[in-house]
């Protein structure tokens, strides 16, 4: 059986679809598609020197206490500065 992935989230339903209309590819498909590319840009942490992981969790860390200084309302997104299509407005 097909496992199931819920995610209630405005802004990601709308990335989402949008990618996958500019994809002509459907939902599922197309967002399978942008998990494996963003994942192989990821860090296999189990490769780092002791160095490198210790530099790595310092950023952790101080990215989760910089997020609890964040003011309400604030984001990172800037889909007003684009159209439809991403292009800068």
């Amino acid at each position: 059986m097909t496992k199931q992935l819920n995610i209630r989230n405005d802004e990601v339903y709308r990335r989402a679809h949008r990618i996958a209309a500019r994809l002509g590819k459907p939902l599922a498909e197309a967002m399978l598609l942008v998990l494996r590319e963003y994942e192989t840009g990821l860090p296999d942490v189990d490769e780092f020197t002791p160095s490198q992981r210790e530099t790595y969790e310092m950023f952790k860390r101080l990215t989760r206490e910089a997020a609890k200084h964040k003011l309400p309302g604030t984001t990172s997104d800037h889909e007003d500065m684009y159209d439809e299509f991403g292009l800068p407005r």
